[in-house]
């Protein structure tokens, strides 16, 4: 059995103590940055149901009322990420209940994985097009999110949008931020097929061009910690419109929310950030120091604690202790 001096111990506790307050910095700034990011790897799916929606019924190209639902992919390419940057992909589809499709898009952007912000690089697209450049948040706010406003990329409509801090509200027992987005009408880019006058209220025979457009609400919920998103209520209104604005028609008149099922799967993400954060921001510094500063102390006490005989001892050998008696 090795018995350990006062002096030695008092030693082993000093480095462990100093050990355990260099690792403070550490796991604050080093160790959190290097886990609190968002996965390369990606496989999710969520949908958002919208009930009694109004659209345009592909067979009769007239207005009908039923049920719609957006379902949205997003898949990682991990070999395109880095230690900084994610790339995803994301699928936008929107069908009716019996699943004929109406709408769909499809993108392929970078975004820094703490941030959230879109990074212009790595093949990015939006339906094809190569040619235009995203900005704002990606999928996700950052960590941390603040109380101020945001800037989104809107699929649908191609260009940056603003959405503005509205206040704080409870999602399942957990404090989120609501973010608003309140686009007024402009034009939706694309093609849209003529239709005949008489569909858009003209009289006369023949096709007449037209232009759609869109107004559209968005309200975010995201859980400010993990910058998660947890639940998005989408209220849209689609209509087309000739050039003279005499003939119209709804093309699409409905408010979207993302399903229970999702909002709880997102909830538990963002929870399991949480956990991550309250651990490497506050549970492991705090221990780390508490533990590191008592080792100091128990060896500062040890120290002191050693007696002058021992400490003469230690200074005079045994030889010359034996001759003086």
């Amino acid at each position: 059995m090795i018995v350990m001096s006062r002096g030695n111990l008092a030693l082993v506790l000093a480095g462990v103590g100093a050990f355990l307050l260099t690792l403070i910095p550490l796991t604050r700034l080093y160790v959190a940055a290097q886990v609190l990011k968002a996965p390369l790897e990606q496989q999710s799916m969520t949908r958002s149901v919208a009930e009694s929606a109004t659209y345009l019924d592909p067979a009769t190209m007239r207005p009908v009322v039923g049920e719609l639902v957006r379902t949205r992919w997003l898949i990682g390419d991990v070999l395109a990420g880095d230690e900084d940057r994610a790339v995803w992909g994301e699928s936008v589809s929107l069908a009716t209940r019996e699943e004929e499709r109406l709408d769909y898009h499809e993108r392929r952007l970078a975004f820094d994985r703490r941030t959230g912000a879109i990074i212009n690089c790595c093949g990015e697209y939006l339906d094809e097009d190569t040619t235009i450049r995203q900005s704002g948040q990606a999928f996700r706010w950052p960590f941390n999110a603040e109380r101020r406003d945001y800037t989104l990329f809107d699929l649908r409509l191609r260009v940056p949008v603003t959405a503005a801090f509205d206040g704080v509200e409870q999602i399942g027992g957990v404090e989120t931020y609501r973010y608003v987005q309140r686009t007024p009408r402009r034009p939706v880019p694309g093609e849209t097929a003529p239709l005949p006058r008489r569909l858009v209220g003209l009289p006369g025979k023949g096709d007449v061009g037209l232009a759609r457009y869109a107004e559209i609400r968005r309200t975010y919920w995201v859980e400010p910690v993990s910058g998660q998103p947890v639940r998005t209520v989408e209220e849209v209104k689609e209509t087309l419109v000739t050039a003279d604005e005499r003939g119209r028609l709804t093309a699409l008149d409905a408010t979207f929310r993302t399903s229970e099922a999702d909002v709880v799967a997102a909830l538990d993400t963002a929870a399991a950030y949480r956990r991550w954060i309250l651990l490497l921001g506050t549970v492991a510094p705090v221990g780390g120091g508490v533990a590191g500063a008592g080792c100091v102390v128990a060896a500062l006490l040890l120290m002191r604690r050693r007696s002058p005989a021992a400490q003469d001892e230690e200074q005079v050998p045994g030889d010359q202790l034996a001759d003086a008696r």
